[in-house]
């Protein structure tokens, strides 16, 4: 809970999300809280959602600073 994760989107291609509720292991769908504010329940598929990279290095640019470091990431950088 509280952890911020990237999910895809159509339009947007990844949209930022925060977790409302607990995960646990087992459990089919993440409980989600988008930037706009609205409420989103997203079916965990094969894997958990990649996390969103602390705030301060939004935007970095060199991809090399990034704590997490995947296709979201380097596209929002």
């Amino acid at each position: 809970q509280g952890a911020r994760v990237w999910i895809p989107d159509d339009i947007e291609v990844w949209r930022a999300a925060e977790i409302t509720r607990g995960y646990r292991e087992g459990d089919a769908i993440l409980h989600l809280r988008l930037e706009d504010g609205s409420a989103l329940a997203h079916p965990i598929e094969l894997q958990l959602p990649p996390l969103c990279n602390p705030d301060c290095l939004s935007g970095a640019n060199d991809l090399v600073a990034l704590s997490h470091l995947h296709e979201p990431a380097v596209l929002h950088s």
